[in-house]
């Protein structure tokens, strides 16, 4: 037996034989009076029987009375003397099988009968090992005897005591045997559930297989939903990791490579070596580095900033946008293709500057990767959202697309920022959508990219 089944075994047999001993000293201490206040009470209601009933029929009444109320009745005449009162009465008993080696009524108590009061008596009747409770009462010009036979209340006692003490050696049997079961069926889940636990507390994410019904089976399915979400949460995490390693190396590369062009550089001038390019090339690195240094400040803050509402016309600041990106697209001879299927002028509220952001990077991306000269842009409105799709074709292997929103992934595993970047940018472009209450999603079919993004008209958004 487990340590949990022989605590509930030990509390519940000492609860038991508690309840017994206590039920043990009651009946001794309490027993003998309640008996004699019932024997009392029913020599009481068949003195009232008798009291009540007319003087003509009252003697007639007499065994009806003693079948009704378990008693012996007998009676004479209150004129005669204390010895034949007696000797009548005992004769009386006899003749109703009432033997008595112990009986004898007062002169006392026949003047207090006579007066017309009430007098109980109990007779030990010794060997015989009983009692006998007689009430002599008056009634016309008679004495009635009221009797009954008590056993000794002690050897009933007894009786009762032993009769317990069978009840409390078979109780505790049954108690084993219950607690025993008992004790299975809950310590059985439980020790399952310490188990995975214990596993969960050492990252081995497992359920546990609990079939119960209860507050256990509650437990169990609150420990098995814990598990899925601490085995997702670390999944990420472990994921995160790794591309904050990854970025991380980036990173130093990335400054390392125009800390050291500038040193170099630097020193040159120093020496005098500078052919009137040096300064152009520290200008140069120092620009990028910049440019790498805003952009990881940028994702720092990004979620700290508090977003400064206003009325946004979205097709307008989107052409703002891809205005600003006309000379690359240019240079690399890409056509920014837009498809406006969308009625009017609508209106989002959004904080402008991080809208700006959002569409700055969407086509930074789009420029970066696309292969064929071309990038698509629409406008639509679907289920009551303004939808905006913007797809470009790309080369290379087919990317995770659902990883494309995460910090610090990219699609390069290089280290060439030409090729790869920081993998801030959709980061930052998915942290301002969220904020906003929009929505965001990416796919990819026959090496075509396709970025949704959902935004709600009209809809105000707090900060």
């Amino acid at each position: 037996m487990n340590k949990l089944g022989r605590k509930l075994f030990v509390s519940i047999s000492v609860a038991v034989l508690l309840i017994f001993v206590l039920f043990v000293l009651l009946a001794n201490l309490f027993m003998p009076k309640y008996y004699i206040y019932k024997t009392k009470e029913q020599l009481g209601e068949a003195l009232n029987a008798v009291s009540e009933l007319p003087e003509a029929t009252w003697l007639e009444w007499i065994p009806q009375l003693e079948q009704r109320y378990h008693v012996t009745i007998v009676y004479d005449g209150a004129q005669k003397s204390e010895n034949d009162l007696n000797e009548s009465f005992l004769q009386q008993l006899a003749k109703k099988k009432v033997t008595l080696n112990k009986f004898w009524i007062t002169e006392d108590s026949l003047v207090k009968v006579k007066a017309g009061s009430r007098v109980n008596k109990i007779y030990d009747q010794g060997k015989l090992k009983s009692s006998f409770y007689a009430s002599f009462n008056p009634k016309d010009r008679s004495i009635v005897l009221i009797g009954l036979s008590m056993a000794y209340i002690s050897d009933s006692i007894r009786m009762i005591n032993g009769f317990i003490l069978i009840l409390a050696l078979c109780s505790v049997l049954i108690i084993v045997l219950v607690v025993w079961l008992l004790s299975f069926r809950m310590t059985q889940p439980l020790k399952e559930l310490g188990r995975v636990a214990k596993d969960i507390s050492e990252l081995r994410f497992r359920k546990a297989r609990v079939g119960t019904r209860d507050e256990i089976g509650e437990l169990a399915e609150s420990i098995n939903a814990m598990s899925d979400k601490l085995s997702a949460a670390h999944a990420d995490l472990s994921r995160r990791n790794l591309n904050l390693r990854r970025f991380m190396a980036d990173m130093t590369h990335e400054l390392k490579t125009p800390v050291s062009l500038i040193q170099a550089y630097a020193e040159g001038i120093q020496d005098g070596l500078d052919d009137g390019s040096y300064a152009a090339t520290i200008l140069r690195q120092n620009a990028s580095m910049a440019k790498l240094i805003d952009e990881f400040l940028d994702f720092a803050k990004i979620e700290r900033d508090e977003l400064e509402l206003a009325p946004v016309a979205i097709k307008e600041l989107f052409r703002e946008c891809a205005h600003t990106f006309s000379i690359e697209l240019e240079s690399r001879r890409l056509e920014l293709a837009i498809r406006d299927e969308l009625p009017g002028n609508p209106v989002i509220e959004a904080d402008p500057a991080k809208l700006r952001m959002v569409f700055h990077n969407l086509l930074g991306n789009a420029v970066k990767y696309a292969a064929d000269g071309r990038i698509n842009v629409s406008f639509e409105r679907r289920d009551g959202e303004i939808q905006l799709v913007m797809s470009n074709r790309f080369s290379g292997e087919i990317m995770d697309a659902s990883r494309l929103w995460e910090p610090f992934y990219v699609e390069e595993s290089s280290r060439h920022k030409a090729a790869s970047g920081t993998g801030l940018g959709l980061a930052i472009v998915r942290t301002i959508l969220e904020r906003h209450g929009f929505r965001c999603h990416a796919v990819t079919t026959d090496h075509t990219l396709y970025m949704y993004i959902f935004f709600k008209e009209n809809s105000p958004h707090s900060a």
